[in-house]
């Protein structure tokens, strides 16, 4: 595959891996040189909705099933290609052990245990407890792992409908974190919160991954534009740090245009909003000594698809790596005044 960033450590590897391109389809080189000795972690497909009913030749997991995660399948815009984004855990021979579980794959080696969910789903009749079910299914799998103790550092939350569901998100989301016992001196992991077009019609489609081990730390990493969601009721951070011996890893959650104080900047203004998303990025990035050149993986929500133009022109403008970025397009947000969203990963040496 290409455009890829790696993470070696003594023991293992990971490889962060994006297809877009906006020319052409390549479906054939969609899945070259995923698999080989590698383990897929995570895979993400955004496909037009005439390739969905071909989803399956779009996935390592229909190619290696007992190396892979099961995808998350998105349908995207149908004037866009397929857009590819994986996560490839390759282990070291008698210095890392790899387990595949139903729903989830641990990486082990010294010091360290690395835990990344295929999705999970909530069902499809909407209750009071459906969403619940799902971030229940969380602490399942962590036990089921064994990684009762891991520190969960990042969650991807596709909705079918996030402008009607999204006050029960954030309360079955609020009773999960009280019940595992987070509290305000524990941090709270990155997430993107987000309405997702999945292959099956779900409420609620999750993935995580979660990290524990004396080789490695977790710290909640701030933003200096925006305050902590917890400020206003949300359980999630900005953005989480994941430090190796050798390497960093920085999840960036959904960021979106709004201040310190939750209200939205820029109403109606999509490059206002799109330029103060790339601002709090660059400055998060800063932070930690990182720029733009350190990004792994990105996506970007648009709600309308007239604005995407001028977001790849935002974009290249800014010096953030198109190559790196998958799209969503006619995609609502959190707010029905937020035109846009970004979330990325964030390799750090």
């Amino acid at each position: 595959m290409r455009r890829q960033l790696v993470l070696h450590e003594d023991g293992f590897s990971l490889e962060f891996h994006v297809i877009n391109d906006f020319v052409r389809s390549d479906d054939g080189a969609l899945l070259a040189d995923v698999i080989r000795d590698g383990y897929v972690l995570q895979e993400k497909i955004i496909l037009p909705p005439h390739l969905v009913p071909k989803a399956g030749s779009f996935s390592a997991s229909a190619i290696v099933p007992s190396q892979s995660n099961q995808p998350l399948i998105l349908i995207g815009h149908p004037d866009l290609p397929v857009q590819y984004a994986s996560v490839i855990a390759r282990p070291e021979m008698g210095k890392s052990k790899v387990e595949k579980h139903d729903k989830a794959i641990k990486v082990s080696t010294a010091g360290m245990d690395l835990l990344f969910s295929a999705p999970l789903f909530s069902p499809s009749v909407r209750t009071d407890q459906s969403l619940s079910s799902a971030f229940r299914e969380i602490g399942e799998v962590l036990c089921a792992c064994k990684m009762q103790d891991a520190a969960i550092a990042r969650t991807w939350l596709f909705m079918e409908n996030i402008l009607r569901d999204y006050d029960l998100l954030n309360k079955a989301r609020k009773i999960f974190f009280e019940e595992q016992h987070y509290s305000v001196a524990h941090f709270f992991p990155a997430s993107t919160s987000i309405q997702g077009h999945v292959v099956g019609s779900r409420l609620l489609s999750i993935e995580f991954c979660a990290f524990s081990g004396e080789a490695l730390s977790l710290s909640q990493q701030p933003s200096p534009l925006q305050h902590e969601p917890t400020m206003y009721g949300k359980m999630f951070s900005r953005a989480v740090a994941v430090r190796f011996p050798k390497n960093a890893l920085l999840f960036i959650s959904g960021t979106a245009s709004i201040n310190k104080t939750g209200e939205t900047l820029h109403v109606g203004d999509f490059e206002r909003q799109m330029a103060f998303i790339l601002e709090v990025v660059s400055t998060i990035l800063r932070q930690v000594n990182g720029t733009f050149s350190d990004v792994a993986q990105a996506i970007i929500y648009l709600k309308r698809s007239k604005d995407f133009a001028p977001c790849l022109r935002l974009v290249d403008r800014a010096g953030f790596p198109c190559a790196k970025t998958m799209f969503q397009i006619d995609t609502p947000v959190c707010r029905d005044d937020l035109l846009c969203e970004m979330e990325v990963t964030a390799l750090l040496a």
